[in-house]
């Protein structure tokens, strides 16, 4: 190598390494490196209200703010190589594998800190389910943002065409006290067929993925895991039977029988933005793409029928402190700041995809109406995120109250959250078991037996990489 080459090397490098944040210093000025997922609009909070807000609260402190379509696989690679960022956006799906890891700083000692820490009466108002989940071996390594909830939707337009039509028997909108067959009766009376025998409207569709098993196994009496976790039960009895009842409420010449089929044409939410789908299971993140697509579609959401029991299927978005974060204490104030009802509203007034995890918020007036994202470009109004004025949480937003009220019988809350080391590939499992028993290439019984073989034998392999022993489990007779 030349020595003229070597020079400019050093002199690149040397200016690289200038220009470095110095993240986690105690100097005059601490970068907090905050990561993110979602859409290039989402920056309205994140950016403009959450980093630059916490800048201003502290004067000193330069939030680095990094959004990526999927940051997930960037966490792994980053904890492989000793880094990570000071305030991450994470999944629950994702936080069992994450803390098995060792990639996220555990958060009892600032949650209990005397002088920043988090009152009893603040713990107390996260969603009681979602607050005992994140505990892990007496500790909690992340904050609850939100808990996303799987809900009904359904054209209220359809069925008042229906009850027209057939005034001698009306069908009700649905609600909370419908059961799996007033489901499964709505969905075939709203199909409607041409005169030679075409579906030119369905009853009720929903994406073949995880979310609707794991809301009807549940209901049928069925759990997901053992008590430690490592071996899957979703092939008992009640397992087979929800499989069996989702399958059945599809029709053989559906054409959203793949999981492929999601976003397209024939998927199921065009076909219920176009009107041509009564009903529809989804997530709470969905009214607002509806309405931004069709602002003219009368639709409203409803909590998940029951069975033998309710049960309602949630997430949640979290926010962490990477255990490389070389400035957790400021990281933790952030993460405190943007769990608090506050910035909880904000997310809420800004989105709307999923109800915050505070029971004072979603319980709150302010709940009930949301501005969205809404600016003008050239002098026209563009709508990014729909607003919700108040008329309409009856109908958009008020079933989310429901998943966090306890029975009145049971003292139970009907919501339910799907967290455990091995969570994300048990999903994917479940979704191609949908797969496969609605375009009939297998039995209901055969599909689940054939994923739960497949992933006990990973979860030994995992297993094993460790050191570990495989786990004994039962032969099923």
């Amino acid at each position: 190598m030349r020595a003229s080459h070597l020079v400019i090397l050093l002199i690149v490098a040397a200016t690289a390494v200038a220009v470095l944040p110095p993240r986690g210093c105690a100097g005059p000025q601490s970068t907090l490196l905050m990561t993110v997922w979602g859409m290039p609009f989402e920056d309205r909070l994140f950016l403009d209200g959450y980093a630059r807000g916490f800048e201003r609260l502290h004067p000193g402190v330069r939030v680095q703010y990094e959004r990526y379509a999927d940051v997930i696989p960037k966490y792994e690679a980053w904890h492989t190589i000793g880094r990570g960022a000071d305030v991450m956006r994470t999944s629950l799906d994702r936080y069992p594998a994450q803390v098995a890891k060792g990639m996220l700083a555990p958060l009892d000692e600032f949650i209990n800190d005397p002088e920043i820490g988090l009152s009893p009466a603040e713990q107390a108002d996260f969603f009681p389910a979602l607050w005992r989940t994140l505990e892990i071996d007496g500790q909690r390594y992340a904050l609850p943002s939100d808990n996303a909830q799987y809900g009904l939707y359904y054209n209220k337009q359809l069925f008042d065409r229906y009850n027209a039509a057939h005034p001698e028997q009306p069908l009700a909108y649905p609600s909370a006290e419908w059961t799996w067959e007033d489901l499964r009766r709505a969905a075939d009376l709203l199909t409607v067929r041409d005169a030679a025998g075409q579906t030119v409207q369905y009853g009720i569709s929903f994406d073949l993925w995880a979310w609707p098993f794991l809301a009807f196994l549940k209901q049928a009496g069925g759990e997901l895991w053992d008590a430690e976790q490592t071996t899957t039960l979703i092939n008992s009895d009640a397992g087979v039977e929800a499989l069996e009842f989702l399958e059945s409420l599809i029709p053989k010449d559906a054409p959203f029988r793949a999981l492929d089929m999601a976003d397209t044409a024939s998927g199921p939410h065009a076909l219920f933005k176009s009107g041509k789908l009564a009903m529809m299971l989804d997530g709470s993140w969905r009214a607002p793409n509806v309405e931004l697509d069709n602002a003219a579609l009368d639709f409203a959401v409803a909590p998940l029928p029951h069975h033998r029991r309710a049960a309602v299927t949630s997430g949640s978005v979290l926010w962490a402190i990477s255990s490389h974060s070389r400035n957790k204490r400021l990281a933790w104030q952030m993460v405190k700041w943007l769990v608090s009802r506050e910035q909880s509203l904000r997310y809420w007034d800004t989105l709307r995809v999923a109800p915050p995890a505070l029971l004072s918020v979603v319980n709150s007036p302010e709940f009930e109406e949301t501005h969205g994202v809404v600016e003008e470009v050239d002098g026209r109004r563009r709508v990014l995120v729909p607003p919700m004025p108040h008329d309409k949480f009856a109908d958009r937003a008020a079933w989310l109250r429901y998943a966090i009220t306890p029975d009145p019988q049971t003292g139970e809350m009907p919501g339910f959250l799907a967290a455990a080391p091995y969570e994300a590939d048990l999903e994917q499992k479940i979704g191609r078991v949908l797969v496969e028993t609605v375009r009939g290439e297998k039995t209901a019984r055969q599909a689940l037996d054939d994923a739960v073989r497949d992933m006990h034998a990973l979860i030994d392999h995992d297993r094993a990489t460790r050191g570990l022993p495989a786990v004994p489990r039962p032969c099923r007779p």
